[in-house]
Protein backbone atom coordinates (compact mmCIF):
# COMPACT_ATOMS: atom_id res chain seq x y z
CA UNK A 1 0.00 0.00 0.00
CA UNK A 2 1.47 3.57 -1.08
CA UNK A 3 2.27 6.20 1.58
CA UNK A 4 -0.08 8.03 0.65
CA UNK A 5 -3.11 5.88 1.41
CA UNK A 6 -1.12 4.85 4.52
CA UNK A 7 -1.45 8.43 5.59
CA UNK A 8 -5.18 8.74 4.86
CA UNK A 9 -5.94 5.53 6.87
CA UNK A 10 -4.08 7.76 10.00
CA UNK A 11 -6.84 10.54 9.16
CA UNK A 12 -9.26 7.85 9.28
CA UNK A 13 -8.56 6.20 12.71
CA UNK A 14 -7.91 9.82 14.39
CA UNK A 15 -11.41 10.13 13.20
CA UNK A 16 -13.65 7.46 15.35
CA UNK A 17 -13.16 7.41 19.48
CA UNK A 18 -11.38 7.73 21.15
CA UNK A 19 -9.89 10.67 18.37
CA UNK A 20 -6.46 10.69 19.73
CA UNK A 21 -3.87 8.14 19.17
CA UNK A 22 -0.14 7.42 20.72
CA UNK A 23 2.51 6.63 17.95
CA UNK A 24 2.37 2.63 19.32
CA UNK A 25 -1.19 2.42 19.12
CA UNK A 26 -1.28 4.00 15.61
CA UNK A 27 1.22 1.39 14.61
CA UNK A 28 -0.48 -1.52 15.71
CA UNK A 29 -3.80 -0.49 14.39
CA UNK A 30 -1.85 0.08 11.16
CA UNK A 31 0.51 -3.02 11.40
CA UNK A 32 3.27 -1.48 10.94
CA UNK A 33 6.82 -0.91 12.69
CA UNK A 34 6.79 2.46 14.51
CA UNK A 35 9.89 4.21 12.27
CA UNK A 36 7.45 3.32 9.63
CA UNK A 37 4.22 4.66 11.41
CA UNK A 38 6.02 8.03 12.38
CA UNK A 39 7.21 9.06 8.70
CA UNK A 40 3.49 9.12 8.04
CA UNK A 41 2.82 10.75 11.15
CA UNK A 42 5.48 13.52 10.10
CA UNK A 43 4.52 14.27 6.60
CA UNK A 44 0.90 14.88 8.09
CA UNK A 45 2.04 17.58 10.28
CA UNK A 46 4.08 19.36 7.89
CA UNK A 47 1.10 19.03 6.00
CA UNK A 48 -0.96 20.59 8.92
CA UNK A 49 -3.68 17.45 9.00
CA UNK A 50 -2.83 16.62 12.54
CA UNK A 51 -1.25 18.15 15.41
CA UNK A 52 0.30 16.03 18.80
CA UNK A 53 -0.41 16.96 22.03
CA UNK A 54 2.88 17.92 23.86
CA UNK A 55 1.69 16.54 27.54
CA UNK A 56 0.44 12.71 25.91
CA UNK A 57 2.66 13.11 22.84
CA UNK A 58 -1.05 11.08 21.38
CA UNK A 59 -2.02 12.43 17.61
CA UNK A 60 -4.97 13.97 17.14
CA UNK A 61 -6.75 15.76 14.09
CA UNK A 62 -5.64 19.26 12.96
CA UNK A 63 -8.27 22.27 12.34
CA UNK A 64 -7.26 21.81 8.52
CA UNK A 65 -8.51 18.40 8.39
CA UNK A 66 -11.91 19.81 9.49
CA UNK A 67 -11.73 22.84 6.52
CA UNK A 68 -11.10 20.00 4.07
CA UNK A 69 -13.69 17.56 5.05
CA UNK A 70 -16.48 20.48 5.43
CA UNK A 71 -15.66 21.18 1.79
CA UNK A 72 -18.33 18.32 1.35
CA UNK A 73 -20.93 19.82 2.74
CA UNK A 74 -20.28 23.51 1.94
CA UNK A 75 -20.60 22.23 -2.12
CA UNK A 76 -23.72 20.02 -1.29
CA UNK A 77 -26.87 20.65 -3.41
CA UNK A 78 -28.60 18.38 -0.29
CA UNK A 79 -27.65 20.09 2.44
CA UNK A 80 -28.40 23.60 1.13
CA UNK A 81 -31.81 22.87 0.28
CA UNK A 82 -32.45 20.91 3.65
CA UNK A 83 -31.34 23.32 5.72
CA UNK A 84 -33.91 25.60 6.61
CA UNK A 85 -36.82 23.33 6.53
CA UNK A 86 -34.44 21.22 9.13
CA UNK A 87 -34.46 24.36 11.32
CA UNK A 88 -38.49 25.13 10.81
CA UNK A 89 -39.16 21.16 12.18
CA UNK A 90 -36.43 21.64 14.70
CA UNK A 91 -38.42 24.40 16.19
CA UNK A 92 -41.83 22.97 15.91
CA UNK A 93 -40.99 20.02 18.30
CA UNK A 94 -39.52 18.26 21.16
CA UNK A 95 -36.81 16.78 19.42
CA UNK A 96 -33.92 17.07 17.38
CA UNK A 97 -33.80 17.04 13.52
CA UNK A 98 -30.67 15.18 11.45
CA UNK A 99 -29.93 14.68 7.70
CA UNK A 100 -27.91 11.51 6.62
CA UNK A 101 -26.61 10.49 3.40
CA UNK A 102 -25.70 7.00 2.09
CA UNK A 103 -21.98 6.57 2.03
CA UNK A 104 -20.06 3.04 2.10
CA UNK A 105 -22.60 1.19 3.09
CA UNK A 106 -23.78 3.10 6.21
CA UNK A 107 -25.49 6.55 7.00
CA UNK A 108 -23.40 9.48 7.21
CA UNK A 109 -24.69 12.66 9.19
CA UNK A 110 -23.99 15.60 8.03
CA UNK A 111 -26.02 18.21 9.50
CA UNK A 112 -27.83 17.88 12.85
CA UNK A 113 -30.21 20.27 14.99
CA UNK A 114 -31.47 20.97 17.78
CA UNK A 115 -33.10 23.46 20.27
CA UNK A 116 -33.42 23.77 24.54
CA UNK A 117 -35.43 21.37 25.89
CA UNK A 118 -34.77 18.73 23.39
CA UNK A 119 -33.61 14.76 24.04
CA UNK A 120 -29.85 14.56 24.70
CA UNK A 121 -29.30 12.17 21.56
CA UNK A 122 -28.30 13.77 18.48
CA UNK A 123 -26.11 12.42 15.29
CA UNK A 124 -22.75 14.76 15.91
CA UNK A 125 -21.89 16.00 12.12
CA UNK A 126 -19.76 13.39 10.80
CA UNK A 127 -21.22 10.34 12.92
CA UNK A 128 -21.52 7.01 10.52
CA UNK A 129 -24.31 4.69 11.58
CA UNK A 130 -25.84 0.99 10.94
CA UNK A 131 -28.05 1.42 7.91
CA UNK A 132 -30.72 -1.97 9.45
CA UNK A 133 -30.73 0.07 12.80
CA UNK A 134 -31.36 3.31 12.12
CA UNK A 135 -34.53 5.17 10.18
CA UNK A 136 -32.35 7.18 7.87
CA UNK A 137 -30.59 3.86 7.28
CA UNK A 138 -33.92 2.08 6.32
CA UNK A 139 -34.68 4.81 4.03
CA UNK A 140 -32.20 3.64 2.02
CA UNK A 141 -32.40 0.02 2.12
CA UNK A 142 -36.19 0.28 1.34
CA UNK A 143 -34.91 1.94 -2.42
CA UNK A 144 -32.40 -0.77 -2.98
CA UNK A 145 -32.90 -3.77 -4.99
CA UNK A 146 -33.32 -7.12 -3.18
CA UNK A 147 -30.19 -8.68 -3.50
CA UNK A 148 -28.31 -5.88 -1.96
CA UNK A 149 -30.24 -5.80 0.97
CA UNK A 150 -30.09 -9.40 1.11
CA UNK A 151 -25.80 -8.83 0.83
CA UNK A 152 -26.09 -6.13 3.43
CA UNK A 153 -27.66 -8.09 5.92
CA UNK A 154 -25.71 -11.19 5.01
CA UNK A 155 -22.39 -9.41 6.16
CA UNK A 156 -23.58 -9.18 9.12
CA UNK A 157 -25.98 -6.97 11.67
CA UNK A 158 -25.17 -5.61 15.32
CA UNK A 159 -27.62 -5.88 17.64
CA UNK A 160 -27.72 -2.53 19.41
CA UNK A 161 -30.83 -3.65 21.59
CA UNK A 162 -33.26 -6.15 22.09
CA UNK A 163 -35.95 -4.30 19.25
CA UNK A 164 -32.61 -4.25 16.71
CA UNK A 165 -33.89 -5.83 13.30
CA UNK A 166 -31.06 -8.53 12.55
CA UNK A 167 -33.10 -10.87 10.52
CA UNK A 168 -33.32 -10.74 6.89
CA UNK A 169 -37.62 -12.10 6.77
CA UNK A 170 -37.74 -9.02 9.39
CA UNK A 171 -36.71 -6.68 7.74
CA UNK A 172 -38.45 -7.26 4.62
CA UNK A 173 -41.72 -6.58 6.85
CA UNK A 174 -40.17 -3.39 7.33
CA UNK A 175 -39.06 -2.39 3.93
CA UNK A 176 -42.55 -3.18 2.86
CA UNK A 177 -44.10 -0.99 5.75
CA UNK A 178 -41.60 1.81 4.65
CA UNK A 179 -42.48 1.36 1.35
CA UNK A 180 -46.47 1.83 2.09
CA UNK A 181 -45.84 4.83 4.18
CA UNK A 182 -43.12 6.48 2.60
CA UNK A 183 -41.05 7.28 6.09
CA UNK A 184 -39.63 4.75 8.08
CA UNK A 185 -39.92 4.57 11.78
CA UNK A 186 -37.29 3.02 14.02
CA UNK A 187 -38.84 2.57 17.92
CA UNK A 188 -35.27 2.03 20.51
CA UNK A 189 -33.71 -0.12 17.64
CA UNK A 190 -30.38 2.19 18.12
CA UNK A 191 -30.87 3.35 21.73
CA UNK A 192 -33.10 2.53 24.65
CA UNK A 193 -35.61 5.44 24.99
CA UNK A 194 -35.93 7.40 21.49
CA UNK A 195 -37.29 6.99 18.65
CA UNK A 196 -36.89 8.24 15.32
CA UNK A 197 -38.84 9.06 11.99
CA UNK A 198 -37.38 9.52 8.67
CA UNK A 199 -38.04 10.30 5.40
CA UNK A 200 -36.97 10.60 1.98
CA UNK A 201 -34.96 13.74 0.23
CA UNK A 202 -35.19 13.22 -3.27
CA UNK A 203 -33.36 14.14 -6.44
CA UNK A 204 -34.38 15.19 -9.76
CA UNK A 205 -34.33 11.38 -10.53
CA UNK A 206 -36.54 10.66 -8.16
CA UNK A 207 -34.12 8.82 -6.11
CA UNK A 208 -33.19 9.55 -2.67
CA UNK A 209 -30.11 11.42 -2.06
CA UNK A 210 -30.84 12.09 1.58
CA UNK A 211 -32.77 11.19 4.80
CA UNK A 212 -34.45 13.79 7.14
CA UNK A 213 -34.77 12.15 10.47
CA UNK A 214 -36.78 13.41 14.01
CA UNK A 215 -35.33 12.08 17.15
CA UNK A 216 -37.62 12.24 20.10
CA UNK A 217 -37.46 10.63 23.47
CA UNK A 218 -40.03 7.84 24.22
CA UNK A 219 -41.45 10.38 26.72
CA UNK A 220 -42.72 12.76 23.79
CA UNK A 221 -43.92 10.00 21.77
CA UNK A 222 -46.37 7.36 21.39
CA UNK A 223 -48.44 5.71 18.88
CA UNK A 224 -51.35 7.50 18.34
CA UNK A 225 -48.61 10.95 17.43
CA UNK A 226 -47.11 8.63 15.40
CA UNK A 227 -49.14 10.15 12.27
CA UNK A 228 -48.72 13.62 13.21
CA UNK A 229 -44.56 13.47 13.43
CA UNK A 230 -44.53 11.47 10.36
CA UNK A 231 -46.29 14.32 8.35
CA UNK A 232 -44.36 16.78 10.14
CA UNK A 233 -40.64 15.10 8.82
CA UNK A 234 -42.16 14.10 5.91
CA UNK A 235 -43.17 17.69 4.92
CA UNK A 236 -39.49 18.98 5.87
CA UNK A 237 -38.44 16.24 3.38
CA UNK A 238 -40.56 16.89 0.87
CA UNK A 239 -39.32 20.87 1.01
CA UNK A 240 -35.81 20.40 0.66
CA UNK A 241 -36.67 17.81 -1.86
CA UNK A 242 -38.88 20.33 -4.25
CA UNK A 243 -35.28 22.57 -3.47
CA UNK A 244 -33.42 19.96 -5.10
CA UNK A 245 -35.75 20.39 -8.48
CA UNK A 246 -37.85 17.09 -7.38
CA UNK A 247 -41.31 15.92 -8.41
CA UNK A 248 -41.41 13.29 -6.16
CA UNK A 249 -40.22 9.56 -5.83
CA UNK A 250 -39.93 7.66 -9.22
CA UNK A 251 -42.47 5.21 -10.49
CA UNK A 252 -41.59 2.02 -9.25
CA UNK A 253 -38.64 3.51 -6.82
CA UNK A 254 -40.18 1.19 -4.04
CA UNK A 255 -38.91 -1.95 -5.30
Amino acid sequence: MSSTLRCLQVLELLAEDPFELSLSLLAERLNLPRPSAHRLCTTLLEARLIEQNRETRRYVLAPKALWIGSGYVRHSAVYRSSFFPMQELAKSITGTVQLGVLDNGSILFIHSVGYAGAPHAFADIGLRRSLHATASGKIFLASMPWPEVEQLMADGCDRYTEKTITSLPRMKQEIAEIQRKNYALNLEELLPGYCVLAAPVVGCDGKPLAAISLTLSTEHFSTDQESRYAALVHEAAHRSSLQLGSRGLANGMWA
